[in-house]
Parts: C-alpha cells; structure tokens; sequence
C-alpha cells in the first residue's frame, strides 16, 4: 500500500476513533445528567384513601432549608413517630412498595407516621436528585420536624427503601436521637454500589460507560457519589436496633450489600439483625412475604416503644 494511501487510512482511523471519543463522552454526560435529574413521578393517592387521618405538611431540610412537602398521619395515643423513607424516582406514597399499605399497619399499631418527598421528587423543590448526598439533609430535618413540631418528646424510628434506606442508615449514623432503623435494600457505599452496578440503571454495557458516567457526574452536577457511604460509620449506631432486609433475587441493588452491612454492624451494635428472603427482587420481601415482614417489622419498633399494639389475629 503506497505511504500516502496507508497515511489516508491512519488519519480517518484516528478521526473515526476521536468521533466516538466525543459521542461516548457526549452519551455518557447525557445519561449523568438524565439520572440526577429525574421526571417526577405522580401521587395517585393519600392516606384517607387507606383509613388514616392526615394532614399536608411543609417542613426545612438542614442547611440549605429546602421546604419540603410531606404527610403527618397522626394515631391517638401515640408515643412513637416513624418515618418513612422512600426509594429513587418515588415519592411520599412508594407505591411500588407498597408504602401505604405499610404505613397503615405501622399506624393500626399506634405510632404516628411521618412521610414526606425528597427534594426534586414527588412535590418537594428542587431539580438534582443526588442518591444521598444532599437527601440526607431532608430526612434529617424530617427528625428535627418530628421532634419540634409534630410529636416533640417522643422517639423517632425510621423505615427506608432502596435509596432511601441507604439514607436511613446514614442519618442514624448521624443523630442519635434517631432510636431505631428498618433498611429494605441498601446499598452499602455508593461509589463501590455504582462501579459495578451503575449499568442497571444506564441500560448501558458496563464498559466503558460505568467509570465513563462517574468521571463525568461529579464535574456536571456537582454530586459525589463518594460522600454516600453508610459503611463508613456504622459504629456510631452503638446499641440502636437496626433491621436489614434484602432478597436473594435482587439484581439491581444485590444482598451482598445487606451483607456487608450487617457485617460492618455487628461489630458493634448486638441489636443489629438482617433477614435475606429467598426469591425476592428488589423491595419486594413484604409482597413476598407479608406476615414474616410485618413480624420482624414490629419487632423493632415495639423494641423502641412497648406501647405499641398489633390487632388481634395478626400473629405479632
């Protein structure tokens, strides 16, 4: 081949390969940006719907005091708030969980529920949703509503899903007041979680695109998904129960996360408990198995508060 002809070659070869460069870049910082910034989804219903008195409430994240929107479904009597905490692209009703249908048996036990959409989901402000970093600012001033506002004086337990779970971990790490938490499906740190599972989400082959995606996020959004680490601190849970729940079946947040977690806790909290049910997919334990999960459920929380009352033929 004559040296002209093969320099031909080598330069559209090497333009061919610097096109790519720039669609995969391009791609890649589209699909960064599609994931943190999500379309909202609707909240197709209430708690009136599922028997429970309610009413609409707005309250301040720490720090940057978004003001966020919530439900506070009161029970008479009540000396437990808990807090529900919801998954990535939900909102305050988790329907895909079911949330409600929780709730209303937390609350036919006597605690007062609180719940409510993290910032730039379901109805709260806000356009970036950052897997953590900065939804832990919601759910800790979640706490501090239900300490001054709502039910001042009583304990507060905190139930989450998914994201949300992974939040709830990170906020009884952060404030001791926080008496008990209930994690279905954690992840356990969020940059190792996404490294090797961040193709569940993209649709995309895990290489190039996975490391391609978290180079990019962090200089486009500001995000970090390094700073969302609830294994980094799970001393700080001490003696606080802590429930985790996650299913063998579960591909796009894997038990093993679970596991490491529960792991990390024993060390040393002794209430700490984990529940792996066989066959479940990702949040689906309680549609699996509803009275095993509302057992254990309850068994935590009436460890916070012995007032607590499951109606009778429940099996509690």
């Amino acid at each position: 081949m004559p040296r002209r002809t093969w320099l031909r070659w080598l330069r559209a070869g090497a333009l061919a390969l610097f096109a790519l460069l720039v669609l995969g870049v391009a791609y890649g910082a589209f699909v960064g940006w599609s994931l943190t910034h999500l379309k909202r989804t609707s909240i197709p219903t209430s708690p009136a719907f599922w028997g429970m008195p309610y009413r609409a409430v707005r309250f301040a994240s720490v720090d940057d005091h978004l003001r966020l929107r919530g439900w506070w479904i009161p029970a008479a009597g009540a000396h437990l708030t808990v807090i529900f905490s919801h998954g990535f692209g939900s909102n305050r009703a988790d329907i895909g969980v079911p949330g409600l249908l929780m709730m209303r048996a937390v609350h036919e036990w006597g605690a007062n529920i609180l719940t409510f959409d993290y910032r730039a989901e379901g109805r709260s402000p806000g356009k970036l949703v950052s897997v953590g970093e900065f939804e832990i600012r919601d759910l800790l001033g979640a706490v501090r509503a239900a300490q001054s506002r709502f039910a001042p004086g009583d304990p507060i337990a905190i139930v989450g899903y998914s994201m949300g779970a992974s939040i709830a971990l990170l906020a009884g790490e952060q404030d001791q007041s926080v008496a008990a938490v209930v994690a279905d499906s954690p992840f356990a740190d969020l940059q190792t979680y996404l490294q090797h599972n961040l193709q569940v989400w993209t649709q995309l082959p895990a290489f190039p695109f996975n490391a391609l995606v978290l180079w990019l996020v962090p200089g486009l959004t500001g995000v970090d998904p390094a700073r969302v680490d609830p294994m980094a601190h799970l001393a700080a849970f001490g003696h606080r129960p802590v429930l985790l729940i996650a299913g063998t079946a579960d591909k796009t947040i894997p038990d093993r996360n679970s596991r490491t977690l529960y792991a990390g806790l024993r060390r040393s909290d002794p209430h700490a408990s984990l529940w792996i049910v066989k066959g479940a997919e990702h949040v689906e334990s309680f549609q699996l198995r509803p009275l095993a999960y509302l057992q254990r459920l309850f068994g935590v929380l009436h460890r916070v508060d012995p007032e607590l009352r499951a109606p009778p033929g429940w099996g509690l």
